[in-house]
């Protein structure tokens, strides 16, 4: 019996991007049961047991989907990204941040590292990206640095 990892992220009748696994049961124990609830009980622990191994089986195969993606991206073209980008919360302070991104070839991204500056250090935060694009010459770059609309 060959179980699918994928049915981990089925919700309501479509694929979702997250899985919650979540085994729930009600038990009494058997010293305070009766006759009559005895059999109600020893279906529902075989219920749980089963369950419990469909989604071990499940795991098994997620695991090996994930060594699968792992070797993948190992493999895969990647090119370097660096970002200028100032960040302001709705309340909360200006934060500038400088990133080095890597941008695979299927489109995803990964910071490889951040350094992150108060608003008020500004020219701190632009005297580091211009050091970063002089070591990296040619790099592609992001420079967002403006002020949203919404604060104007």
């Amino acid at each position: 019996m060959s179980v699918d990892w994928k049915n981990l992220f089925r919700r309501y009748g479509g694929v979702s991007k997250e899985a919650d696994i979540r085994i729930s049961g009600y038990l009494i124990r058997p010293d305070c049961l009766t006759r009559d609830r005895i059999r109600w009980n020893d279906e529902s622990a075989a219920r749980i047991i089963a369950d419990c191994e469909k989604i071990a089986e499940e795991l098994r195969g997620y695991r090996q989907a994930l060594a699968a993606r792992y070797a993948e991206l190992s493999a895969m073209a990647y090119s370097l990204r660096l970002d200028m980008i100032r960040e302001r919360g709705w309340k909360g302070p200006v934060t500038y941040w400088l990133r080095l991104v890597r941008v695979y070839a299927d489109g995803h991204e990964e910071t490889e590292w951040k350094k992150d500056w108060p608003g008020n250090e500004r020219h701190k935060a632009l005297k580091a990206y211009r050091e970063e694009l002089k070591a990296r010459p040619g790099i592609e770059t992001k420079l967002d640095i403006e002020k949203s609309r919404w604060e104007h």
